[in-house]
């Protein structure tokens, strides 16, 4: 058992703060296993996901002195993350789209129809979304958007997690079918939104 497991959030924040390793040891204990699936929902790939949710964590205690107790940590935790995985990804694509191109005209022309597929796909998908009944709309968006976690998102709209959970894998399903269907659709415009 770890030693810090009965302290609340704000007392572990306080222990960070002054740079007391037991707080952080279990500060990250309590949000790996989530962060690391919410990382994962968007790369689909657990390394990358593992060395994400790392690299917020060595931040986190690099700056552990701005930390604010009196702010929800645990959503700072996955909007961080959050921030991260989307800056990683539009990397990505830079690199992709950037790696040896030659410099003929074509290949241009196809930068440009890749780029409004990306726009045209990205209206797509808040489209569908839209298009969701109320509730799981709402269900999906704190999660996938505003990086809440399932427990979290219970709490705010007196769900069971297990309604959350499901509500999370039908939007999830449905928005991969309609898009998935598309031709034109290629699967890194879909990592964006699951």
């Amino acid at each position: 058992m770890r030693p810090l497991i009965n302290l609340n959030e704000i007392d572990l924040i306080r222990g960070l703060r002054q740079g007391d390793m037991r707080s952080f040891d279990e500060l990250y204990h309590r949000y790996l296993p989530n962060l690391l699936g919410f990382a994962n929902s968007y790369l689909m790939n657990s390394q990358e996901a593992e060395e994400t949710v790392q690299e917020i964590f060595i931040k986190i205690w690099e700056k552990r002195k701005y930390l604010d107790e009196n702010k929800n940590f645990k959503s700072y935790l996955f909007q961080s993350v959050k921030n991260l995985l989307l800056n990683k990804i539009r990397n990505q694509k830079k690199i992709y789209s950037l790696d040896g191109i030659p410099l003929d005209k074509e290949v241009y022309d196809e930068n440009v129809l890749d780029d409004l597929n990306y726009k045209d796909v990205t209206k797509k998908i808040f489209f569908l979304i839209k298009s969701l009944p109320q509730v799981r709309q709402q269900v999906f968006v704190m999660s996938r958007m505003d990086g809440l976690c399932n427990a979290e998102i219970a709490d705010k709209l007196n769900l069971s997690k297990r309604t959350i959970e499901n509500h999370i894998y039908l939007a999830t399903k449905f928005l991969k079918v309609k898009l998935l269907n598309k031709a034109s659709v290629c699967p890194p415009f879909i990592i964006l939104f699951f």
